[in-house]
């Protein structure tokens, strides 16, 4: 998906949600679990406030069992090439949470991890 149309899809995802439009950076960095590449299996997504060089999304699977050294970082353009189906709600600003399961979403915004 092209950058142009990313950023629309992104616009229209936070004016659905009604919140601020923050996207990330192409260079900054996501930490991904094992299986999110895979797209078959629910997915969970969650954005803290992060130093400028990371995004503050973390998004993880199934598969994660809490180990942190089991993540991997990878930068933004990544999920934006790979995975556009995600990467629509990652201009949603830090403190929102989206759960992807099939065709099913949930979005909300935690003010707990606003606030971390």
């Amino acid at each position: 998906m092209n950058s142009e149309m990313l950023s629309t899809n992104q616009k229209q995802c936070c004016e659905h949600y009604d919140a601020p439009f923050c996207p990330v950076g192409d260079d900054q960095l996501v930490v991904v679990s094992e299986g999110v590449y895979d797209g078959k299996m629910p997915l969970e997504g969650v954005r803290y406030p992060s130093p400028k060089h990371m995004s503050g999304w973390w998004l993880t699977t199934n598969k994660y069992n809490g180990n942190i050294n089991s993540l991997r970082t990878v930068h933004f353009y990544h999920i934006g090439d790979s995975l556009p189906g995600i990467a629509r709600y990652m201009a949603l600003p830090y403190g929102y949470r989206f759960q992807l399961r099939g065709e099913e979403e949930h979005v909300w915004f935690d003010e707990a991890v606003a606030e971390d």
